[in-house]
């Protein structure tokens, strides 16, 4: 069976004031060019927060940057997954209409179940179905914050303290309601599961073992916050299996080949 290479990132939280994402961003296209797989696993935007107090320009940057990013590299399949700062109605509308001008990218709402990894946004921590997780998400699906909430929010970021914070927070945490989460949703499958891939939390996590699964998060690329890009493989024809299912988005590249399994 056929192996590739995939890069997955998180919470770049782009369109905001404190976003360090420009930093990543060559080592991105450099892991990009180098795989067949690239997921982007939420809060990639963040519309609540955005520098722009209009929705419009929010879109258009964001289409402007997802264009760029994916046409760059035709030979890797990008996957975008939502998360609670991205999850806008507007948003889903326009990664809908990108994936049906870009042959290689796809989104989905919730999650990727890519073999026997899973690639979900962290906040589904906060909720144990998929009713509570829109919930959930519909709280930050209002307009931008206003100016002086920015100024506040970026001094409050260079302060280091949501660091701080962020590195308290047990790991465990995260893997507890990310795991009930993956019962309740995938049901027996669940048991197929052995690694998870998530972020919300901003904090990095590598092969962090819970219940049976390892979890991997990459962090956040917020100024004073840590944030890495992990690399996993994978086969192809689970890949393909994936963006075939209803709620995937179609999109179906072929993937380089870098190695033969056994």
């Amino acid at each position: 069976m056929h192996i590739a290479k995939g890069h997955t990132v998180s919470d770049l939280h782009l369109l905001t004031s404190r976003s360090s994402a420009h930093r990543l961003l060559p080592r991105m296209h450099c892991a990009a060019a180098d795989a067949g797989l690239f997921v982007l696993n939420g809060d990639i935007f963040d519309f609540r927060w955005s520098v722009f107090h209009r929705l419009s320009p929010s879109l258009e940057y964001a289409e402007d940057w997802i264009s760029d990013f994916v046409s760059r590299h035709p030979q890797c399949q990008f996957v975008f997954i939502t998360g609670n700062h991205d999850s806008i109605p507007a948003y889903k509308d326009l990664l809908t209409e990108l994936s049906q001008r870009y042959p290689n990218m796809a989104w989905e709402p919730h999650y990727l179940k890519l073999g026997r990894k899973v690639f979900l946004h962290g906040d589904v921590r906060e909720s144990h179905t998929a009713e509570e997780l829109a919930a959930y998400r519909a709280r930050w699906h209002k307009p931008p914050q206003k100016r002086w909430a920015h100024v506040a929010y970026f001094l409050f970021t260079w302060s280091r303290i949501p660091r701080l914070l962020h590195e308290l927070v047990p790991t465990q945490r995260l893997a507890t309601g990310v795991t009930k989460y993956l019962q309740a949703e995938l049901g027996p499958a669940f048991d197929e599961i052995t690694d998870v891939y998530c972020g919300h939390t901003h904090r990095p996590v590598t092969d962090y073992r819970w219940g049976g699964l390892r979890f991997h998060n990459t962090g956040a690329t917020i100024h004073g916050v840590r944030s890495c890009i992990h690399t996993f493989t994978y086969h192809l024809a689970e890949l393909e299996h994936a963006l075939q299912r209803p709620s995937q988005r179609p999109s179906r590249r072929p993937e380089p080949v870098i190695a033969l399994a056994e």
